[in-house]
This record gives C-alpha cells, sequence and structure tokens, in this order.
C-alpha cells in the first residue's frame, strides 16, 4: 500500500500530461462556440426590438388614422341627415306640384271642354241664324252648306255631281229642300256635344229643334247582298278629304233618302265625327245606286 501510495505522488508520465494539457484547449473551443452563438442571439434581439419599434410606430400611425377616419365618418353621418331631411321636404313638395299639376289639368281639361262646347253652339247658331227660308234648288243647298255648315266635307265633284243629276227643273225645288234638311241634320247632329249613338239614333231620339229630318229615311249600312258583292261595293266606294284617308276614296254604306219611295235619290256620308277629321264627309248626292234587287 506504501508503494502505492508513492507511485501516486510520483509526476505522471510525460503521455498522461499530454492528454492533460488537451483538455483546456478542448475547453477554449467550447467558450469561443458559446460567445459567437451569444452574438448572434444579441443580433437577433436588436433585430426584433427593431421590428417592434417599427410595429409600434406603424400601429400609432394606424391608430390616429383611426381616428381621423372615425371623425369624417361622423361628420358624412351628420351630412347625410342634413341631406335626408331636405330630400323628405323636396319629395314633399314634389307631391304638392304633382297634386297642383294635376288640379291645373283637370280645370284645362273643363275649360277646352267648354270653350269647344261654345264654339259648337255659336256655330250652330250661326248656321242656323243664316239659313235660307228655303233652298229653291240643289246647288243652293249645297253652295249654303259648303258655305256656313263646316262639320260636313263635301268635294267639288260631289256638288258638281249632284247638282247635274238632281237640279230638274220639274223637281229642282222640292230636292234642293231635301237635300237642305238632310245636310242641315247632319251639321246639327255633328255639333251637338251631347248627342249618343250614332246619326240614326240622334235623330230617333229627337235630334235637334231645327231638325226636320225621319230616322226612317235613315240607313247606317247597306244589305248583305250589296256588302258581298265587289261590284256594288266599289260603287260605294267616294271621294274624301285626303286628310281622312292618304287614297282618297271610302266606302260610304251609311245614306239618307232625299225623298218619298224606294227609288228616291241617296244621299251618301260618313262619320268621323269622333276621328281625326271630326266632320261628317259627303259622298254621294244623286239618283238610288244599283242594289241585288234593281241592279239597273
Amino acid at each position: 500500500m506504501s508503494q502505492q501510495r508513492e507511485l501516486r505522488r510520483q509526476d505522471a508520465p510525460t503521455c498522461f500530461r499530454v492528454v492533460r494539457s488537451i483538455r483546456p484547449t478542448r475547453s477554449e473551443h467550447r467558450h469561443v462556440a458559446d460567445a459567437h452563438e451569444f452574438q448572434k442571439l444579441r443580433e437577433q434581439l436588436a433585430e426584433a426590438n427593431e421590428e417592434a419599434r417599427m410595429n409600434w410606430d406603424e400601429f400609432i400611425r394606424t391608430r390616429d388614422q383611426c381616428k381621423a377616419l372615425e371623425e369624417d365618418l361622423a361628420e358624412l353621418r351628420r351630412d347625410n341627415d342634413r341631406l335626408s331631411n331636405r330630400l323628405r321636404r323636396f319629395r314633399a313638395r314634389i307631391g304638392e306640384l304633382g297634386r297642383a299639376r294635376s288640379q291645373l289639368a283637370d280645370h284645362a281639361e273643363r275649360i277646352n271642354e267648354a270653350e269647344h262646347r261654345t264654339v259648337q253652339a255659336l256655330a250652330h247658331a250661326a248656321a242656323a241664324g243664316s239659313e235660307p227660308a228655303k233652298a229653291r234648288s240643289v246647288q243652293q243647298a249645297i253652295g249654303y252648306a259648303r258655305s256656313n255648315l263646316h262639320a260636313l266635307s263635301i268635294p267639288d265633284e260631289v256638288a258638281e255631281a249632284a247638282v247635274e243629276s238632281l237640279d230638274k227643273a220639274n223637281k229642282r225645288a222640292s230636292r234642293g229642300r231635301k237635300v237642305m234638311e238632310a245636310l242641315t241634320a247632319l251639321h246639327a247632329y255633328a255639333i251637338d256635344p251631347a248627342r249618343e249613338g250614332d246619326f240614326k239614333h240622334w235623330c230617333a231620339q229627337g235630334g235637334h229643334a231645327g231638325v226636320q229630318i225621319s230616322a226612317n229615311q235613315i240607313a247606317m249600312s247597306e244589305s248583305q247582298n250589296v256588302q258581298q258583292r265587289n261590284v256594288m261595293e266599289s260603287q260605294r266606294r267616294f271621294l274624301v278629304d285626303p286628310t281622312l284617308d292618304l287614297s282618297g276614296r271610302r266606302v260610304m254604306l251609311a245614306h239618307i233618302r232625299i225623298a218619298q219611295g224606294e227609288s228616291a235619290p241617296r244621299l251618301h256620308f260618313l262619320d268621323d265625327t269622333r276621328g281625326k277629321t271630326g266632320k261628317i264627309h259627303i259622298g254621294y248626292i244623286g239618283p238610288h245606286l244599283p242594289t241585288a234587287r234593281d241592279p239597273k
């Protein structure tokens, strides 16, 4: 045992001392690596601090912008409230103006109707006042109608043909009187604002005080035989004002018997008093036209 202790007290061999000299060297490397890692962590911490500072600055800017936007939003809401109030007042004024305009339109329509009735009444009074006591011929009756009965349209050709065919010496006065009665009745019907139904119905209901024509003398159409035959229908296609028809002709089936008897002369007309011309168009005054029973 004493020998062993003695051996421990002796210096270690050179090989062991070399090993011991290595140990401090390994410790220094580890210290350097730790220092390098610590430096990297410090750098990362500095970068994180800088990023945090930048984020904080950005937060402050964003917060200030939000406050400014909230103030702008509050001002916009106040403006919106003011505009909403103005819009409600404006809409109320529009409603008042619409009601006033509707009332004005109603008044204007009533005024127009009153003016129309007045003009028609004056025209009728003027026509009645200027009517000759007695038409002595078809020519005189048609001449008077064309000058005074402005609700009638009588083309020149119709007037000339009527005078030529009906103004015979022995029947001139009677036919002139009957033509005058028919034209006067048509005019009175055309300007009557209270009329109902067609001309025949109007006459059957009493017509007008100055009308001297019976509803029995009036036919508002022709028989089916006449209407179904093209030839006979074409014979009843007469001249009209181009304002009514650009072709210048229209079929006129309504007619008035000028005298007694089936073969008496006829006056054919077209009622456009409720149309675009507002007139009655006279297309024919002359001898009775062919029919199925009397083809002539």
